[in-house]
């Protein structure tokens, strides 16, 4: 009887065992693996011993290898939020994940810009996790002036996928509102009738809001303006044009540039017929086509058409024209412009007679290698930038790829560089998000701050905003509003005062000009920290967050408990 006493204890106590871990570790697995990277993002009270403040935490890790149940990790990035004052990590930091990720200790410095440090050591046990993360209950304590003792949740995200890309830069000072822009080039010797390409590109499809940004990269001022054919050249060849009083540029001088935003396409106007039949656009299509001409210059004509709709998530078609390769034909693509959204495929066809290969780049704006007073190309010149290469294209055969970023993307042909088009990825309209400005404050180029903020690289008012808050997909456009260029370029912070950065590849732009912009569009989710490898103590904070997350920050403040 005894004996069947203790087994039948023995048995409840293994049932309550299993109850217990049932009803403390629900579905205890954690998203921690090894040679990953995460975003810890912690939210919370601190309590001392008169006050209790809020406090948020975003540490962006990377994961070692396995040693038993246990792996170690070290700091990418870490900001530390407590009532409204932000620190940053400094120093090293010791993290340990224990017991096949069910538990994390995290111990390390961070410093606000005044200074002030504070000493982290976190304790974190997992509650539960699905698919989109984990969720720890994390305790410990925070020393500043005082020791407090830490009471937050916080949810684990894998970051390992970075997508993050540059999109088209630079267009003159203010920025417009709209967020979507196109880039227009007045070609390098565009004013020599026999030139033949006179813009890059010369026909174009927008939505409504879209800002047209028309650069003069010519020798010589050009002046854009819309308008409709009166009447033709006596040989029957060029149009000529009146301005209809819509858009009107003023002297374009070489170097600079003019935007436009398009507000609405006129329905009731249709394509004068012979400029619809030198760009072959089908006379059914031509409702609302706004046309844009040079009045000093009209063999010069371009053409903006209304877009309602991108492509969303499925296949777009270009084909090469037959007599494409012969310059003189004056069509060459069926179409020169799309507009897009991220995970379409573009079927690129050949319907000419020779072969044709396609690659992506950037118009080359001058001459190189030529001498003062030579004759300008008479088509437009390109340099890849490795994104598209289609290798040789059989007549008859088509090329496909898929545009996985957001952003702009001219293609053409090296052999013949007339062949050329753009492609326009963004967003769906439908809640697409709203951009976010940062201006280069003038005199950012001097150092201001402290020797102290100048050692651990904090961010500062060298730019306005220099700490933000963003969702994935947000537009970021950096302002130049200082008197000399500027580069911004996102990175690890070393520590170090020699080499403060250690580049990260996800943001790198080439020299803003005074006046001038940088636009990326931000698809990660963690913290990117940017600035210029040139004068480092400018540097910032973006903080992506998916549009569920409670993390909140504010301005900077003085927070008496801990100074």
């Amino acid at each position: 009887m005894g004996n069947l006493v203790k087994y039948v204890f023995l048995f409840l106590m293994v049932i309550a065992g299993l109850a217990a871990t049932t009803l403390y570790l629900p579905n205890a697995y954690s998203d921690f693996s090894s040679d990953g990277k995460y975003l810890i993002d912690a939210s919370g009270y601190l309590s001392g011993s008169k006050a209790i403040f809020d406090s948020n935490i975003a540490l962006q890790i990377t994961t070692g290898s396995n040693n038993g149940s246990s792996m170690q990790a070290t700091l990418d990035n870490g900001l530390v939020t407590i009532a409204n004052t932000h620190y940053l990590n400094s120093g090293l930091w010791q993290i340990s994940i224990l017991r096949d990720g069910k538990y994390f200790i995290i111990q390390g410095d961070a410093q606000d810009q005044n200074g002030n440090i504070i000493h982290l050591n976190l304790f974190g046990r997992i509650v539960n996790s699905n698919q989109e993360g984990s969720v720890f209950s994390v305790s410990g304590k925070i020393t500043g002036a005082e020791t407090m003792k830490v009471s937050y949740s916080a949810k684990i995200i894998s970051t390992n996928i970075v997508t993050t890309k540059p999109t088209t830069p630079t267009t003159t000072t203010p920025i417009p509102q709209s967020s979507s822009i196109m880039n227009i080039s007045i070609v390098y010797g565009a004013s020599d009738i026999n030139n033949q390409v006179h813009y890059s590109p010369s026909n174009v499809q927008v939505t409504s809001g879209t800002t047209i940004v028309w650069t003069n990269n010519d020798s010589v001022p050009h002046r854009i303006m819309s308008g409709i054919a009166k009447a033709t050249t006596t040989n029957q060849s060029t149009s000529i044009f009146a301005s209809d009083g819509k858009i009107d540029s003023g002297v374009i001088a070489p170097g600079q540039s003019f935007q436009f935003t398009i507000t609405n396409f006129d329905t009731s106007q249709s394509l004068d017929p012979k400029t619809a039949a030198r760009y072959g656009i089908p006379l059914n299509q031509t409702a609302g086509d706004i046309t844009f001409f040079d009045p000093n210059y009209q063999f010069m004509v371009g053409i903006i058409a209304p877009l309602s709709q991108p492509v969303i998530q499925g296949t777009a078609q270009v084909s090469i024209i037959p007599g494409a390769s012969n310059l003189a034909n004056g069509q060459y693509l069926s179409s020169t412009s799309l507009q897009i959204t991220p995970g379409t495929t573009i079927t690129l066809t050949n319907n000419d007679s020779v072969p044709h290969r396609i690659l992506s780049g950037q118009i080359i704006t001058t001459t190189q290698g030529g001498s003062k007073g030579s004759a300008p190309p008479k088509v437009p010149q390109f340099t890849s930038d490795g994104r598209i290469d289609s290798g040789v294209i059989a007549p008859g055969q088509h090329y496909q790829f898929t545009i996985t970023y957001t952003g702009s993307t001219q293609f053409y042909d090296p052999s013949f560089t007339w062949i050329n088009g753009i492609i326009i990825s963004s967003a769906p309209t439908t809640g697409q998000v709203a951009p976010i400005k940062i201006s280069i404050n003038p005199g950012s180029s001097s150092p201001k701050g402290t020797a102290t903020q100048q050692t651990y690289n904090q961010y500062n008012t060298y730019y306005t905003p220099d700490t933000i808050q963003i969702v994935p997909g947000t537009p970021i456009i950096w302002i130049n509003n200082d008197s000399i260029a500027h580069t911004i370029f996102s990175g690890v912070s070393t520590q170090r005062p020699d080499n403060p950065f250690t580049p990260d590849g996800k943001i790198a732009s080439d020299k803003i000009a005074p006046g001038q912009a940088f636009m990326v569009v931000v698809n990660d989710t963690g913290i990117i920290r940017f600035y210029d490898p040139q004068y480092t103590w400018m540097n910032g904070l973006i903080i992506s967050m998916p549009p569920t997350s409670s993390y909140s920050i504010g301005a900077t403040s003085h927070n008496p408990g801990l100074h």
